[in-house]
């Protein structure tokens, strides 16, 4: 019983061991090799079965479309950097990127090799967990907390030794996921400098997320803008058909179809030449 009893998994129906297995907060059980599946910084012991079959479902496509965002993104507040940087925190090697267009960024681990997706995470969970009972909507709620400027969510934890010396630091990261609730970066350290590390990878992740901030407020205001000319015109356009027996229908539904493209983001650089084609 115990160490040398088998359980099936609840996904692939093989039954492991107690060292090739962990057990889920709805009690079944999950064998390493589909764990893997899963995301790497998920705890198995918050993630229910249909959770976990849900991250199966999901981080194939999540990676795939952070990849291409790196194609689509525009070279404005550091928007990306489709290679990963590296960080020495102490004995612990950290791969980092991030898109602060898209709002997402990776944390990649050697230890991570045998898992078949590097996660994506966004920024607009970033912010300490807070739980949520079913049917319950908190995105609305929590929206100050999301883009407040004036907080580093991610933070370093030091801890010291009896003469009160610097032993390990470890970054925190919250995020607001049952499944996650924060990532943990820890690593040995040595001296001062490897510890001002830590901190340097603090801010950046957090410098990041302003950026991703900066460009939201950017884009809305340029949204604003369009939309503001986009009126004008349409309003002249309909004038000159009423004047000249032109079709004021037709002028007003390309108004609404500019309209609409601009929300969907559809209309960028050739935004102007497109108004005046009406």
């Amino acid at each position: 019983m115990g160490l040398f009893s088998k359980e099936a998994c609840t996904f692939c129906n093989t039954e492991v061991g107690m060292l090739k297995r962990s057990k889920l907060a709805t009690k079944e059980y999950i064998c390493n090799e589909c764990k893997r599946k899963t995301n790497y910084y998920a705890r198995m012991d918050y993630t229910s079965k249909d959770a976990a079959y849900g991250m199966m479902e999901v981080l194939g496509q999540e990676e795939a479309d952070f990849e291409a965002s790196f194609d689509n993104a525009e070279n404005r507040f550091q928007s990306a950097e489709r290679s990963f940087k590296t960080w020495d925190l102490g004995s612990l090697r950290v791969h980092y990127r991030c898109n602060t267009r898209l709002g997402a960024f990776q944390i990649n681990l050697d230890d991570m090799s045998r898992y078949e997706h590097i996660p994506v995470f966004y920024f607009d969970s970033m912010i300490p967990y807070q739980f949520a009972s079913e049917n319950e909507v908190l995105a609305d709620i929590r929206r100050n907390e999301v883009t407040n400027m004036n907080v580093n969510y991610v933070t370093v934890e030091e801890s010291k030794d009896a003469e009160d010396k610097v032993t390990s630091c470890t970054v925190v990261i919250p995020y607001n996921d049952d499944c996650i609730r924060e990532i943990r970066l820890k690593g040995d350290v040595r001296d001062k400098e490897e510890v001002e590390v830590f901190y340097d990878f603090a801010q950046r992740i957090n410098q990041d997320r302003i950026n991703w901030l900066n460009n939201g407020l950017y884009d809305e205001a340029r949204k604003n803008k369009m939309h503001v000319r986009n009126l004008g015109d349409t309003a002249a356009a309909a004038l000159k058909a009423a004047a000249t027996g032109g079709s004021v229908e037709e002028a007003v539904k390309q108004g609404i179809e500019t309209a609409n493209d601009i929300e969907d983001g559809n209309v960028k650089q050739g935004f102007w030449g497109k108004l005046l084609k009406k």
